[in-house]
C-alpha cells in the first residue's frame, strides 16, 4: 500500500520540479493572483533545519500552541514574493483514502498557522493559507472538518500530476 510519507514527498517533490504544477497548486488557494511572482524557498526552508536530511525540507514543521498541543504540518511550503522579501506558508494537509483526522486536528490547521507566522524559527512568514488534500471521497464523507480549511485539493485533481495519488485510491477500493 501507497504511504502518506510517499504520496507528501511525491507532492513535494513534483512542486519542485515543476513551476507548472506548483502554479497550479498556488491556483486553487487564495493567493491565485500571486502564483507567477512566487518562489518557492525549498533550500532555504531545508537549511533552517540543520538536522534533518535536506529532501524533508517540508516536512517535521512541528509547533506547541499556546494549549499545550503539539502538532505538525504535513506539507509545509514557503514562498517569497519575486520582487519583495514578503512571504507565504502554505500548510498542507494530506488525508490518504483510508485517513482519519485525530481529534480537533482540523481545527488545529488554522491556530498552527497563525501561531506560527511571524516567527524567525518558521521563517518570518506574514501570510498563510491551509490546504486539505484528500481523495473525493474523504472530502465528501468530512463536509463539517473540510470548512475549516481554506482550500481543497482532491486526490483526483493532483492525479494528472502525480499518477501515484491516482494509484492510491485504486489500491484503497
Amino acid at each position: 500500500m501507497i504511504s502518506e510519507l510517499e504520496l507528501d514527498r511525491a507532492f513535494a517533490d513534483k512542486a519542485v520540479a515543476s513551476p507548472d504544477f506548483l502554479r497550479w497548486v498556488l491556483e486553487k488557494t487564495e493567493f491565485c493572483g500571486l502564483a507567477e511572482n512566487l518562489i518557492l524557498l525549498n533550500r532555504e526552508q531545508a537549511e533552517a533545519k540543520p538536522n534533518k536530511k535536506p529532501e524533508n525540507w517540508w516536512r517535521h514543521w512541528w509547533c506547541r500552541l499556546d494549549d499545550g498541543c503539539e502538532s505538525e504540518t504535513d506539507i509545509f511550503f514557503l514562498l517569497e514574493m519575486a520582487n519583495s522579501q514578503e512571504r507565504i506558508a502554505v500548510h498542507i494537509e494530506d488525508k490518504p483514502p483510508h485517513g482519519k483526522f485525530t481529534p480537533g486536528q482540523y481545527l488545529n490547521y488554522r491556530k498552527r498557522a497563525k501561531f506560527m507566522a511571524n516567527k524567525a524559527q518558521y521563517m518570518n512568514y506574514s501570510k498563510f493559507t491551509t490546504v486539505l488534500l484528500a481523495p473525493k471521497s474523504f472530502i465528501d464523507g468530512h463536509e463539517d472538518e473540510v470548512k475549516h480549511f481554506d482550500s481543497v485539493l482532491t486526490y483526483e485533481s493532483v492525479s494528472m500530476f502525480i499518477p501515484l495519488f491516482a494509484k492510491s485510491i485504486q489500491e484503497a477500493k
